[in-house]
């Protein structure tokens, strides 16, 4: 875990470098692959989605996630502060994977969100006071790398209420208060898990950072496991369904992906 001397707003000389050229070789990437689309759209379809790869992992961790979504949205030709809230993060999700994929990409966002605010509160609660500026800046560096993460609650669902994901079409009200629903257990189950993560004793506020940065990990690591198998149910044209058995955080995460799933579903 870095002191963030090495963080997305700080890149040492040579991590900048190398970072830009690989910045700059995935916006040509982004650039042709655009250009290409009015005369080969399958193969464009697959060079882009290779670029946006590109671009969401190597500049990701040279530059920082900002500049990697500029340079896509720039590609595209779109504003870039339309990939920044949960919308965009279902868009770079669509563009990757398809309709799975904005699955994947709207429960990152959230379940990122909501371990990053539980967590957050739990540090509050629980570490001393010295201990908090250090973990506190391990969740900012976890969150900055979820797009969707730094989107309040009612901004997400006022996303997916717009029906920008559901073909312009409003999404059914039930749709989005079930989403809500299992997004509250959600973020309840995280609380109850960090609160324990934060309980412990640790030796320094280095000690402390790297074991909550360890759980942050962790537990979206699993979550995505989860929600990639819920996800999936849309290429198959299976039916979508909690089977449970994964605790009582992971279960939350399975139901939120059957609700989105359900609701992304929807627009065909």
């Amino acid at each position: 875990m870095s002191d963030g001397s090495d963080s997305a707003g700080g890149v040492g000389n040579g991590a900048s470098s190398s970072g830009a050229d690989a910045a700059a070789s995935a916006s040509d990437a982004l650039g042709a692959a655009a250009d290409a689309l009015g005369s080969a759209v399958d193969a464009a379809v697959d060079a882009l989605g290779a670029a946006i790869g590109n671009a969401l992992g190597t500049a990701t961790d040279a530059l920082g996630l900002d500049h990697a979504l500029d340079g896509l949205a720039n590609a595209l030709g779109i504003d870039a502060r339309d990939l920044q809230g949960i919308v965009g993060a279902a868009v770079v999700g669509m563009l990757t994977g398809g309709l799975p994929g904005a699955v994947m990409g709207v429960v990152n966002g959230l379940v990122g969100g909501s371990m990053t605010e539980a967590a957050r509160g739990a540090i509050a609660d629980n570490l001393p006071a010295a201990m908090q500026p250090l973990a506190n800046l391990a969740l900012d560096q976890f969150a900055g790398r979820i797009p969707g993460a730094n989107v309040s609650v009612q901004d997400a669902l006022t996303g997916l209420a717009s029906g920008a994901l559901t073909n312009g079409r409003a999404p059914d009200i039930g749709d989005i208060g079930a989403i809500a629903r299992s997004l509250t257990d959600v973020q309840s189950a995280a609380r109850g898990l960090f609160d324990g993560v934060t309980r412990g004793n640790f030796a320094s506020a280095a000690d402390a950072a790297s074991t909550i940065d360890r759980a942050l990990g962790g537990q979206l690591g699993q979550a995505r496991e989860i929600a990639g198998g819920i996800a999936d149910t849309l290429s198959s044209g299976r039916g979508a369904y909690a089977s449970g058995g994964h605790g009582a955080f992971g279960n939350a995460v399975e139901q939120l992906a059957v609700d989105v799933t359900r609701l992304v579903a929807s627009r065909r």
